[in-house]
C-alpha cells in the first residue's frame, strides 16, 4: 500500500497567503432560535480529539466553535492520535468525535470497532478531489484545458516543452510513492517525455517546486492534499482515470512488467464519532454526518495558519465568522 506521506509533515509551510473571506459573518447565538440543550447535545460532555498535525487541529476546533455556539453543547478538545484515539472510542466512548480519522491506516481497530457498533463513520472528512496525485500550476491548466487528463499528457506533450524538455516532479526516492510514479509514467508511455526528478527529501520537493513555479514553467508535479502548498502555489489536479485494484499491485513493485494506468487508491477519511452520539445527541450526529469540508478550503486554511501569529484556534473562529455558506449546511433542519 502506498502511504500519502505529509501528514506530519504538513506542519512544514514554506510561503503563507491569506484566504479570501468567502461569506459575511455569522450571526451571534442570540439571534437564533433557542435550543433544547439536553436532547441536541445529550447528557454528557462531548469531547473531541485534536490529532496534532494542522488540519485535524484546525477541524477539531471548527467543530467545537460551531457545536458549542450553534447547539449550545459543553465541548473540549483532548489529545489526540489515530490509533489511540480509534481504541479509546471503541472501549470507552471517549472521545467523543475525532474529525479527520484516517480508517485505511488502522483497519484492524477500525473495523473491529465498528462491527461491533461502538463507534461509527459519519460524514467524509473532506470533499473535492483527490488526496494524492497529479498537479499542474494553474497558469498551466489555464492556457491548456486539454491538459486536464493524464491519459491526454502524451499527445499533449508539447504543452510541458516536448520531448527533453519536460519535467516532472516526483516525490523521494524513499516514498513509495516515486515507484507508482515511475510505473504510472511507464504506463502513460510519458517516461520519452519527461524528465523526472526524485528530490532529496520534503524540503527539497518544496524547493523545487516553488523555483518551477516562480519561474512559471510549465511542470508536472506529484502531490498531495490537504495541503497548504496546493492552495499557495495554485496547483490543479491532473484526473489520473479511476483506480484499478488489479493494476495497482504491480504498480507498487520496482520489477513491474506490464505497469496499467490507475489512480491512487482512496483513503477513507472520515468524521468518527463514539456510538453514543445517536442515540443520546441526535442533533449533534445529524450535525457530523453533514459535515464534510471541501479540500479546497482546507488548504486555504492551512496556508492561513503559517501567517505569523496564526494558531488552530484563530484560523477556526475566522472559519466560522466568514464561511456560514459552508458550515450552515452542516447545520441539522431543525436549526436552520
Amino acid at each position: 500500500m502506498v502511504r500519502i506521506p505529509g501528514i506530519a509533515a504538513l506542519a512544514v509551510i514554506l510561503v503563507s497567503l491569506p484566504v479570501t473571506a468567502l461569506a459575511q459573518p455569522a450571526p451571534p447565538l442570540s439571534t437564533l432560535e433557542p435550543v433544547e440543550t439536553a436532547s441536541a447535545c445529550g447528557p454528557n460532555e462531548i469531547t473531541i480529539a485534536d490529532m496534532r498535525w494542522p488540519s485535524a487541529s484546525i477541524l477539531a476546533h471548527i467543530h467545537r466553535i460551531i457545536l458549542t455556539n450553534e447547539l449550545g453543547c459543553t465541548v473540549r478538545i483532548v489529545s489526540g492520535d489515530t490509533a489511540v484515539t480509534a481504541s479509546s472510542m471503541a472501549t470507552t466512548q471517549q472521545p467523543a468525535i475525532a474529525p479527520e480519522l484516517w480508517t485505511s491506516r488502522i483497519p484492524e481497530i477500525w473495523n473491529a470497532a465498528t462491527t461491533a457498533g461502538s463507534v461509527r463513520a459519519m460524514a467524509a472528512t473532506y470533499r473535492g478531489g483527490p488526496l494524492e496525485g497529479w498537479f499542474i500550476p494553474a497558469y498551466l491548466a489555464e492556457d491548456h484545458p486539454e491538459l486536464a487528463r493524464a491519459d491526454q499528457l502524451f499527445n499533449e506533450r508539447d504543452a510541458f516543452g516536448g520531448i527533453g524538455d519536460a519535467r516532472f516532479i516526483s516525490c523521494p526516492a524513499d516514498w513509495a510513492c516515486a515507484i507508482v510514479n515511475r510505473n504510472l509514467m511507464r504506463a502513460l508511455r510519458l517516461q520519452i517525455i519527461f524528465e523526472s526528478e526524485e528530490p532529496a527529501n520534503r524540503l527539497d520537493l518544496d524547493r523545487r517546486l516553488s523555483e518551477a513555479i516562480s519561474r512559471r514553467e510549465p511542470v508536472l508535479i506529484y502531490y498531495w492534499q490537504p495541503n497548504a502548498a496546493i492552495d499557495q502555489f495554485s496547483l490543479k489536479s491532473i484526473d489520473l482515470g479511476l483506480f484499478n485494484p488489479d493494476a495497482w499491485p504491480c504498480l507498487g513493485m520496482n520489477a513491474c512488467d506490464n505497469p496499467l494506468p490507475s489512480s491512487f487508491p482512496e483513503a477513507q477519511v472520515v468524521i468518527g464519532a463514539a456510538a453514543w452520539l445517536q442515540d443520546e445527541a441526535p442533533l449533534v450526529a445529524d450535525y457530523l454526518r453533514a459535515a464534510t469540508l471541501p479540500l479546497e478550503e482546507m488548504n486555504g486554511l492551512l496556508a492561513e495558519l503559517g501567517s505569523e501569529g496564526s494558531s488552530p484556534e484563530a484560523v477556526a473562529q475566522r472559519f466560522y465568522e466568514t464561511a456560514g455558506d459552508i458550515w450552515r449546511a452542516w447545520l441539522p433542519a431543525a436549526l436552520n
